[in-house]
């Protein structure tokens, strides 16, 4: 596996990963959202307006997106935040999802390394990310959908590319 930037070529291969996580993961009116999110993203990598506070990660397994996953720093905020991370259902539980985390959380340091690290996750996979060292500060019910509640939380832990 590798991971690398993404590239538009990369956007049918990021929708079939989301695809795979619905509905458990993420509910069916958020994947227009999402392919909304990702043709935004082509336009500016396009032109060229993507900078080390905004990026996009793919997890790259025989020549598939096996995940991905970005973050958006906002330094007046001191504030990351973690941006559309998931990883193809077949793939859960394979170390990929956290490959990732590591990848996005070690980018975030080096542009921003005081920055507090936030995300927002559902009740299926608030857990992971506890496991990470992520703490969670809100619950909304049914935010994504009826039974898909939103997680929100924030980092806390030590450098969890150290443990």
């Amino acid at each position: 596996m590798i991971i690398r930037v993404y590239r538009p070529s990369d956007k049918q291969g990021c929708i079939d990963a989301f695809k795979s996580n619905m509905p458990r993961f993420f509910a069916a009116a958020e994947l227009p959202d999402y392919e909304d999110w990702l043709d935004e993203l082509e336009a500016h990598v396009t032109a060229g307006e993507i900078s080390e506070l905004e990026q996009y990660f793919v997890a790259i397994q025989d020549n598939n997106v096996i995940g991905c996953g970005g973050y958006a720093v906002d330094r007046h905020k001191q504030e990351a935040t973690m941006a559309w991370g998931l990883v193809t259902n077949s793939m859960h539980r394979q170390g990929v999802g956290k490959a990732l985390f590591l990848h996005r959380f070690a980018a975030i340091r080096k542009v921003c390394p005081e920055c507090r690290i936030v995300l927002d996750t559902t009740q299926h996979s608030y857990s992971f990310f506890e496991k990470l060292g992520f703490v969670v500060i809100n619950i909304t019910r049914g935010f994504y959908d009826d039974g898909l509640d939103r997680y929100d939380m924030m980092w806390k832990a030590a450098d969890p590319s150290n443990e």
